[in-house]
């Protein structure tokens, strides 16, 4: 039986059919924060039978981060897999090759832990060995997620990025098929697969949100003749990877829920934090370098690392 940080596994009842249209919290309407006991009660329950304003804002501004393995297993219910499908999934891939090239590139370096990161301690080659230790474990982990998913998902198999939204996963949990189960979950019943079959519609839409959320950038792109494939394609396909683990991984609390709207979130809010700077780039070239290497980390900077980033960026206002 699959189990979930060492705790007894959910039980779930049936999806009660529900509308494809959800609701949009209003600013004025007021959601109760839920308490951890709380959380732990509706999670007795499939999520479909919470309110989406309530369950949506507490996903975002009280997320239980002690209960994040209950809460991602949870969201997951419609991915969940029958028993031995995974191990089933482990045979020859033909994307095999691609994904061993991608393994060692897949983990975030420091760098995107924090800007500045401490220098290496080179004295303690005991400690340093065992941390090798841990990543292949991870890798080989990986590997085999990925395998699985190549052989499951018959028409996208795998493609680069996929290795980003599964580390990410592997860094918060340790148990190999749930993080199988998770990415199914993003890819497949959120439906972000389209983005690895080069359907670019997000692109379309955060470019619509660009122009009405921040219309002096809209006008300086133009202005410019910057369009948004020239400087969040990268983001579409590694944002998971390019952002903080911290901010990663509440991009996945929300994402579970969400689907792939809080990612053109994140993107607008990072463009208004850093408004003055990106109206002062000169040329196309000077835009887009900038938003593609320089933007995210400018940013986060600006934040409180004792506090959640995805709280504080959802606060920034023009």
């Amino acid at each position: 039986m699959l189990m979930c940080c060492n705790s007894k596994r959910l039980k779930t009842g049936e999806s009660p059919n529900r509308s494809k249209s959800k609701p949009k919290q209003r600013n004025s309407e007021i959601c109760p924060m839920f308490t951890k006991e709380r959380w732990i009660e509706i999670m007795k329950r499939s999520f479909e039978d919470q309110g989406y304003s309530e369950l949506s804002y507490n996903l975002r501004h009280n997320f239980p981060l002690e209960l994040r393995c209950q809460v991602w297993f949870w969201l997951t219910e419609k991915a969940r897999i029958k028993s031995c499908l995974y191990q089933k999934l482990q045979f020859e891939s033909p994307s095999e090759q691609q994904i061993l090239k991608d393994l060692h590139r897949s983990f975030r370096s420091k760098r995107n832990t924090k800007r500045i990161s401490g220098s290496s301690d080179s004295s303690q080659p005991d400690k340093n060995q065992e941390q090798g230790k841990v990543d292949q474990q991870k890798l080989d982990k990986l590997k085999r997620i990925l395998i699985a998913y190549s052989n499951l998902d018959k028409e996208v198999k795998y493609v680069q990025g996929m290795n980003f939204i599964a580390s990410s996963i592997l860094e918060q949990l340790e148990q190999e098929e749930l993080c199988f189960i998770i990415l199914n979950h993003i890819l497949n019943i959120q439906n972000y697969r389209k983005v690895f079959l080069m359907d670019m519609t997000i692109l379309e839409i955060i470019d619509k949100r660009i122009q009405f959320e921040v219309p002096l950038i809209y006008n300086k792109m133009q202005e410019l003749k910057v369009k948004p494939q020239y400087c969040f394609d990268t983001y579409i396909f590694s944002l998971f990877q390019l952002v903080r683990k911290e901010l990663a991984h509440r991009i996945i609390d929300i994402f579970l829920f969400e689907k792939e709207s809080i990612l053109q979130t994140v993107i607008i809010q990072l463009l208004k934090m850093q408004q003055v700077e990106i109206l002062k780039c000169q040329d196309q070239d000077e835009m887009i370098i900038y938003i593609r290497n320089d933007l995210i980390e400018d940013a986060l900077d600006k934040l409180d690392d004792g506090k959640d980033y995805l709280s504080q960026l959802l606060s920034i206002h023009l």
